[in-house]
């Protein structure tokens, strides 16, 4: 018999697995948390609610931490934890052990606005240099004694990007596969855009009764799901669409490119940080063009083969 959600103080609970939300979820350093109440208790991405995981981590209760991938916002708390065993994808492993690896996989810019934001975020919010304890691989079993939790690499967010599949209660959790408005960010080095694509086909083809993503606080349907993600996967063939126009209006730079809008809205591009992810986009859809050879680039001007 299927397992109902049930509205907690801080999410949803189906069986032992408790969803807690993020409060604050529009901001870059927020998102949704996993509890895994299990004789080897698990806390996925603690980035959630801060007061519930200061009280969480105070009770020692838990016993080890996942890291869907190695961003800010999906371990903003692992140092609450720091006695815990910490897992993540084998591809991730670089960023999550040292923030100069980080700063390598998000921007070639060293003295970028996203890169002078991240040093203040990890400052902040205390982040450490992360140890890590064990590495999954596709399809690996996340180590748990009373629960079946199967770990599925969705690279292109970033390389080492999991979605987790709990198989007692049939429910997918696809992370930064988030089916949220804006759409696919993929504003770091290390991240891909085919990739991606390819993670959200896999996704797509994955059938489980729940989904849930690691922001907006609900649980989906399979019908839900994949009308969301449908709407979510578009925003890759739009971005295109806007670019492959404005190069068919004239040539045009990165830096001209980069202030149209074609990823956020260009009232919103005044915003320095938004910038910096702008750009990064707008570059991989560039590079992607070039390989595909509809586009070439001379003296720094991109133009239409």
């Amino acid at each position: 018999m299927a397992i109902e959600p049930t509205t907690t103080e801080n999410g949803l609970r189906l069986g032992d697995i408790e969803f807690i939300w993020a409060r604050n979820s529009r901001d870059f350093f927020f998102s949704n948390s996993i509890l895994i109440h299990d004789s080897q208790t698990t806390i996925v991405d603690p980035s959630s609610n801060f007061t519930y995981l200061e009280q969480l981590a105070s009770r020692k209760v838990v016993q080890q931490v996942l890291n869907t991938h190695y961003h800010v916002d999906h371990r903003s708390l692992n140092h609450l934890f720091r006695n815990c065993q910490f897992i993540c994808h084998e591809k991730d492993l670089a960023a999550i052990l040292s923030f100069d690896n980080y700063l390598k996989y998000a921007d070639s810019e060293r003295n970028s606005d996203y890169v002078l934001w991240l040093k203040n975020i990890f400052s902040s919010l205390e982040i450490l240099d992360g140890y890590v304890s064990i590495l999954l691989k596709d399809e690996d079993l996340v180590p748990l004694k009373d629960h079946a939790v199967r770990a599925l690499h969705i690279p292109g967010h970033t390389p080492g990007h999991l979605a987790l599949f709990f198989e007692d209660i049939d429910l997918l959790y696809t992370s930064d596969i988030d089916l949220t408005p804006l759409g696919p960010w993929y504003a770091n080095i290390s991240s891909d855009i085919d990739e991606f694509l390819a993670s959200i086909r896999r996704v797509k083809l994955f059938h489980a009764q729940y989904y849930a993503t690691s922001h907006g606080g609900r649980i989906y349907d399979r019908e839900q799901f994949l009308e969301k993600l449908e709407k979510f996967e578009s925003a890759f063939e739009k971005r295109d669409t806007r670019l492959l126009e404005a190069l068919h209006e004239r040539p045009r730079d990165l830096k001209e490119l980069s202030q149209i809008g074609i990823v956020f809205k260009s009232s919103q591009l005044s915003d320095p940080l938004k910038a910096c992810f702008e750009r990064q986009m707008v570059e991989k859809h560039l590079e992607r063009f070039e390989r595909q050879g509809k586009i070439y680039q001379e003296n720094g001007i991109w133009r239409l083969a």
